[in-house]
């Protein structure tokens, strides 16, 4: 079953899976990596990260086409240190390549307090916050960073030549509810985010156009910049989070912006961490729920609330497992027609 409001289409959890495996085979993709970006796709959506669920899913199937991501191959592993290890994914569909890493990682940290993965041509492997909420629910603290080399769309603050781009960094924070899910670009906005605002205006000048002027013209993306997380004044802020993400996940992997990539080809930065190791689970625990409270207790200003990061995708995908995903009608309409090229039904009929 179907259902419809306005412009967006509500679709059952396990039809939005099936479609999509279905229609990622379709396209060439093997079994086992079309299961990982589906259910990378839908959790996207589940969590509300609208850009980077189904959304994708075209330009997922595009770049399957024409090769951008690899049908076939093996991930190289270039270091194996135990409690550290570096990949070379050959562009090998990313969310699978992920869930492949993070099995290891799992299996190794009950070995080590820490262990660090570090992927190189990976390809995009969606919404970073997908892959968090499992591991804070097993009580370990996670930092990521993700980004693509061949992708400039953020300038150094001071300057107007894009040299960054949106940079992700994410973090799950465990405590005694659920897990703090951080999950933000190192700009004012996101690539992603920005492509929805075609055609209006932005809520405000989070652009340099080419000039170097501020803008809220979305227009003005293509050949001027986005600001750095903190805009005009406080840009700066951004700018070294930007650069720390370069760091982490491009130039630690060998998969940094001085060697020849292609668009889609994403360097990745994971690192997981075990409490129990350090001070200990309980006392760890502790210290982040009394977090939780004390920021939940402070007096909030008129007409806001306090929300901790991750609390209103974890209540949209409540809401969504009942109710279905919400999917714009545009991104069916995109996902219809690849359906009818090739031949391959991925959701009833309204």
């Amino acid at each position: 079953m179907v259902s419809s409001v306005k412009n967006e289409l509500r679709l059952p959890v396990e039809i939005a899976v099936e479609g999509v495996q279905g229609l990622l085979i379709a396209g060439g993709m093997a079994s086992n990596h079309a299961q990982s970006v589906a259910a990378v796709l839908v959790e996207s959506d589940l969590l509300g990260h609208r850009t980077h669920g189904l959304a994708q899913l075209p330009g997922y199937l595009d770049r399957l086409r024409d090769g951008i991501i690899s049908s076939a191959g093996v991930v190289e592993v270039e270091m194996d240190h135990g409690a550290a290890f570096l990949w070379r994914a050959q562009r090998l569909p990313g969310a699978w390549v992920l869930h492949r890493a993070i099995e290891q990682a799992l299996d190794r940290i009950s070995l080590h307090p820490v262990v660090t993965i570090s992927i190189a041509d990976c390809s995009h492997i969606g919404a970073l916050q997908a892959y968090l909420e499992a591991l804070g629910r097993r009580g370990l603290l996670a930092l990521m960073m993700v980004t693509s080399p061949a992708i400039a769309s953020v300038a150094p603050f001071g300057g107007r030549d894009a040299v960054l781009t949106s940079n992700p960094i994410a973090a799950c924070i465990p405590t005694e509810g659920d897990p703090v899910l951080i999950d933000q670009s190192t700009s004012v906005v996101s690539n992603g985010a920005l492509a929805s605002y075609s055609g209006g205006r932005l809520p405000g000048q989070w652009l340099l156009d080419a000039q170097g002027r501020l803008s809220d013209d979305p227009a003005d993306a293509a050949s001027g910049t986005i600001l750095p997380l903190g805009g005009e004044e406080f840009g700066f802020k951004g700018f070294a989070l930007g650069l720390i993400v370069e760091a982490f996940a491009l130039a630690l992997s060998g998969h940094a912006r001085n060697v020849p990539s292609v668009p889609g080809s994403q360097g990745v930065f994971l690192q997981l961490i075990d409490p129990g190791k350090f001070a200990g689970r309980e006392a760890f625990l502790a210290g982040t729920t009394d977090l939780v409270q004390r920021c939940k207790g402070s007096r909030p200003v008129p007409g806001r609330s306090i929300r901790l990061p991750g609390e209103r995708a974890l209540a949209c995908k409540s809401e969504q497992l009942v109710q279905g995903i919400v999917v714009d009608k545009a991104v069916v309409a995109a996902i219809d027609h690849w359906s009818e090229q090739l031949q391959t039904p991925w959701r009833p009929s309204a």
